[in-house]
């Protein structure tokens, strides 16, 4: 995976895990985000957000983002709002904080992706990059959230422009061969030189060969306060597409694959 540096990287850097906190009744999954801001500003599915929101109403801070530090241990940070697409499956979070290691006191800037407005061909390899694999253990220090994040691969068989099979989608979107495990909705789709032109969406129920994928470029119509502060309601907005002209969001970067480096994470 490369990120919006075109430095090759964990790809727990830069993706990450929506949880419940243990707080609210114990750890559970809720789907994956990965940053687009360096300050933590986030992408994830429409349907994620909105559980999210749901948990969220019940309780302040009972649902955060699983952040991975580059010496592997796992933070949880909660969330502050999201900024949900009125009809594309997906949505835009905002922490609460900025990241702290609490070893060393220092803020913690994590890998962002970059977005992609071209989307591959027809028949070209993709992938996701998403947490849908979890389990808890107990250990000495009490019950561990253990995450699984990996691959998972396939090909882009088509883009649906006005009508199309889902059910839960509204066109634009895209049909996929991944194998779209529950937990995996929000989770970055790449093209072939990791750039991420989609967003896991949804399968059918025992579908282990189709996913949905919605176009990330959707995530740019969407609007966001100037200043990320609860004090700042009814303040000045901007788009996530003047983000992108402002070169706060990465956009159809050139994150090429250096030859050879096709297998690394």
């Amino acid at each position: 995976m490369q990120n919006a540096d075109s430095v090759i990287s964990d790809g727990r850097l830069a993706t990450f895990a929506i949880l419940r906190s243990p707080d609210a009744g114990g750890f559970s999954l809720i789907g994956t985000g990965f940053y687009l801001q360096v300050k933590g500003g986030f992408a994830t599915a429409a349907h994620v957000a909105l559980e999210s929101e749901r948990q969220l109403a019940e309780r302040r801070d009972s649902v955060g983002i699983a952040h991975t530090l580059p010496d592997g241990r796992t933070l949880f940070l909660p969330i502050w709002r999201f900024f949900v697409h009125p009809t594309a499956d997906v949505a835009f979070g905002i922490p609460r904080y900025e990241f702290v290691d609490d070893a060393s006191g220092s803020v913690v800037r994590p890998k962002v992706l970059s977005l992609s407005s071209r989307p591959p061909s027809i028949g070209s390899p993709v992938s996701t990059w998403c947490y849908p694999l979890h389990s808890v253990v107990d250990t000495d220090e009490g019950k561990v959230f253990r995450l699984q994040p990996d691959f998972y691969d396939g090909a882009l068989e088509e883009h649906f422009e006005e009508r199309g099979p889902s059910a839960k989608l509204k066109p634009p979107y895209f049909r996929t061969s991944i194998n779209l495990h529950g937990g995996s909705s929000g989770g970055p789709v790449f093209d072939a030189a990791g750039r991420v032109f989609g967003i896991a969406s949804c399968s059918y129920d025992g579908a282990t060969d189709i996913a949905f994928v919605t176009p990330a470029e959707a995530l740019l119509d969407l609007s966001i306060p100037e200043r990320i502060s609860d004090a700042a309601a009814g303040g000045p907005t901007t788009t996530l597409r003047q983000l992108v002209e402002r070169g706060l969001i990465a956009m159809d970067a050139d994150t090429t694959l250096a030859k050879g480096t096709e297998d690394d994470v």
